[in-house]
Formats: structure tokens, sequence, C-alpha cells
């Protein structure tokens, strides 16, 4: 992990669709900043006009509340930034944002950024979700199909099936980069802060397939020098699936609407909590698994 970076966080809530950073207010708050901090990345209507408890308390904001709230829209503090108003491309220059960066990242703005100068380059970025399955999932199963054939060789298909399923994994991991450093912060944007940054950009929630192609090369280099091959075939084909399973299900929890109090909703409340309420956990999309394993489990629906 890079080295940390020390200052606040935002403290967002929403209000009729817009969110509000209200990190600076949340100490000043009459009644209290637990609250607040209770309530980080809800929907805040019903709790304002008092129509519904929190702690035990309702209380109804007077007209004089919501004018200061205004002051800590998000929209409202983003106008100006040039980083989102650029019409040109960003990329570059979001190193330069040092120590403001992990705050930068964390207030979402509602909307897309332009990251290259060139439209060739920017076209590479924004990726449809069915791409991912349709550019990956072919060489799933002809890897899927190598691998049991050969293992079926010297066992059974059953076996060679759970031989198969058994490299189905994916490792996710946060990493925070280093202010004092372009290149990282470059990077992790790159990685993960640009979706932190713009959220709900349907173009840029899955990974584009010209960059994957580099790096599912890199591993094909290493996997095949390192395993025999009717094994490579199925790690291979288990570390795609996961990756294309991934992808899938984490699309789905930004733009689907699951059932309410099914298990779909849970984790997309979850995940949603991971990115409003608090980013430091709630790393899990489909499991929370490794958020009991590394204790860093979030929160799902109140």
């Amino acid at each position: 992990m890079g080295i940390g970076i020390e200052e606040k966080k935002p403290l967002l809530i929403q209000l009729n669709g817009q969110y509000y950073d209200i990190a600076d207010f949340a100490s000043k708050h009459p009644g209290g900043a637990k609250v607040l901090h209770r309530l980080a990345g809800e929907e805040v209507g019903e709790f304002i006009r008092g129509e519904k408890r929190i702690m035990g308390v309702r209380h109804e904001h007077s007209e004089a509340a919501y004018n200061m709230l205004e002051r800590y829209n998000v929209n409202a503090i983003q106008k100006g930034d040039p980083l989102i108003e650029s019409k040109t491309g960003m990329l570059f220059n979001v190193g330069s944002l040092g120590s403001e960066y992990w705050h930068w990242i964390h207030q979402p703005y509602d909307g897309t950024l332009r990251l290259f100068d060139s439209d060739l380059l920017e076209s590479m970025t924004r990726t449809a979700w069915w791409v991912v399955p349709a550019v990956w999932m072919p060489i799933v199963i002809l890897f899927s199909i190598i691998s049991i054939a050969s293992f079926s060789a010297a066992t059974d298909v059953y076996n060679s099936i759970l031989l198969w399923s058994a490299c189905l994994h994916r490792w996710v991991f946060h990493w925070k980069p280093s202010p004092h450093s372009p290149n990282q912060i470059l990077l992790h944007f790159l990685a993960h802060g640009l979706h932190h940054k713009t959220p709900m950009d349907g173009d840029r929630l899955v990974f584009p397939p010209v960059p994957a192609a580099l790096i599912v090369g890199i591993f094909y280099v290493i996997y095949s020098n390192t395993f025999q091959w009717s094994v490579f075939c199925a790690f291979g084909a288990g570390k795609l699936f996961g990756y294309v399973t991934y992808d899938m299900v984490h699309y789905y929890l930004h733009h689907g609407s699951p059932r309410p109090r099914s298990n779909l909703h849970y984790r997309k409340v979850y995940h949603h909590n991971h990115h409003f309420k608090n980013f430091d956990v709630g790393f899990g999309i489909s499991t929370s698994l490794w958020d009991y394993v590394f204790h860093t489990i979030g929160m799902g629906p109140l």
C-alpha cells in the first residue's frame, strides 16, 4: 500500500437527487455530527422534513437550513473546476492535484470527463457493457474445452470440471497513491479513481478491451511459461471468467434495478454505500467474504 494521504474525507448526503458534501459543516450541526455520519450516502429528504426519525429524533428543518445546505452542493462546488470543465484531455493534469486528489475523486461528478485530446484514444476508453462478454467469453469457452479435454485424458470429466472450477477467483484491492507522486496519482486514477469520480458514467464502468488485451497478454506470457498447457488453459479460463463476471455484476449494481430485499438489492446498496458513505470499507461486489477476512465490512440497507 502506498503512503497514506492525511486529509479529511467527504461526508456526502443526498437531497432530491443532488449530492452535498457537508464534511466542513458536520462539527457545527446543532444536532451533532454523529447523526450526519449515520446518514452518510443516504437520501435525507424524509429526515429533513421531519417525516422520519433518525437515532430516535424527528426534526423538521427550517428554510434557513435548506439555504445553508446549498453552500455544500457538490455541483456548485465543482463549477469552475478546470479538470471537470476542460474540453480537452485532462488525464495528464490529474497528477497536479497532489494532496487534494483523494478528496477530489470522492466528490462524485454526475457526468463524464474527457481523458484524451485524440478522439480515437478517447473512444477506446468508452465501452458498452456487452462488449466485455462478447470479446472474452469465446476465449473462456475455448480454454475451458481445451483444459477439460486435457484433464479428462487422465481423469473423468466430472473431476476435470472441478479442476477448472477451482480456478474461478478474483482478487481486488484498493491502493492509495502518494500525494507527492503525480505518476502514482495518474496510475490510481486510471485503475480506479476515475470510477469513483464519475460512478454513474455507464460507458466507463467496464474495462475497455484494448488496454485489457495488453494486460491479458502480459499474464499470458507469465502463466503459459509457468504452468503446463492444460493447467494454464484452466487457470486462464477461470481468471477471464472471473473478470467478466465481476464486470457484469459491477455494472448491474450501478444501473440495474434488483427486486427489493433480494440479495442483489443488498449488494447494490452495499456497493452504493462504498461510493457514497465510506469508501474505506465495503469493497466486495458479489460477496462480502473478503471484507470479513480483511475487516472491511461495509453497510447494507438501513
